[in-house]
Order: C-alpha cells, then structure tokens, then sequence
C-alpha cells in the first residue's frame, strides 16, 4: 500500500520515497531538530537511509508511515528540502503505533506540527483498523506535549525520560 499525498489548508505532506534520505538526513542533523528526536546525536546518511527503508517496508505492509511536509508551491518533487515530516512508525517491534513529527525551528509555533498530524491520523483512523496510537517525547520537551494536549491526546506516563500520551480511535 503506497501512503497517500494529503493537502492541509497550508501544508503538503507527501510520502516518503527513497529520493528524501538527504533531505531527512539534512532536517534531522540540525542541532534544534536532533536535539529531542535524536537525544542530540548526529546521525549518520546511513541511519537516515535505514529509517527510510523502514518507512517504505511498513507502509507497504501494513498502510502507515511517515509524509514530507512542504509548505507550498503545491507541487513538491521527493528529495526536494522539507520543512518537516509526521507519520507513524511501530513502537519497540510490537504492535503499538507511534505518532513522530519535526519541523525545521523556523516553522515552529505557526500550529503546522497539529495541523499535519491531525492530517495524519484522520488518514489512520479512516484507512486503518488501528485501535490507538501513541506520542512520546523528552520531559523538557513542553512545545511537544502541546501539540499532543491539541491532537486530543490524554497523559499515559511520565517517567524521569520520557512522557507518554495516546489517543484512542474516535467512536
């Protein structure tokens, strides 16, 4: 299954395709974007490829994964740079979904991270059985677990590493 290209009022969040390893790999070395989804780390190309693979075996198999956000023109060629990405990935090899996103710091606090994942889980919960998803992220992270109280999400746990909120799907 090939996910869909999906167009917000601002946004478009096209799949991803192999063409995007540089553009990700570009978005998820910066220093503000590595700094909560990476622990800081410096990823490599190869680690920017892998993940991709990933997205491409999961999406195929099982209907999720993860968009490029552009914000437009409205046509956005793969590779081209991205403002961000969304999309679900499984949690730890089971069977739990989690919701990722980032954007580039300059697209901060505009509301774009709520208005593509809510793009993103209104395709889950009408192209998917799934019966609930998860969003996680570092404790310091307080812009993040905004958009997760925006999305609807409610708290699940806190720990001294990590905060957990889930969304159930709407009846």
């Amino acid at each position: 299954m090939t996910l869909p290209v999906i167009r917000t009022g601002r946004i478009l969040l096209r799949p991803w395709t192999r063409e995007d390893v540089d553009a990700l790999h570009a978005l998820w070395t910066m220093p503000e974007v590595r700094r909560y989804l990476w622990d800081d780390a410096v990823i490599s190309r190869a680690v920017a490829e892998e993940v991709v693979e990933s997205h491409l075996a999961t999406a195929s198999e099982h209907g999720i994964g993860y968009w490029a956000l552009h914000i437009p023109p409205p046509e956005v060629a793969a590779g081209a740079p991205i403002a961000g990405f969304c999309g679900f990935r499984f949690m730890g090899g089971g069977q739990e979904i989690e919701l990722m996103y980032g954007l580039q710091a300059a697209w901060w606090g505009k509301g774009l991270a709520t208005e593509a994942c809510s793009a993103a889980l209104e395709y889950l919960w009408r192209s998917t059985a799934y019966a609930r998803v998860y969003a996680r992220t570092d404790p310091p992270n307080y812009k993040s677990v905004q958009v997760m109280r925006r999305l609807g999400m409610t708290p699940e746990s806190t720990t001294e590493s990590l905060i957990t909120y889930q969304l159930r799907r709407p009846a």
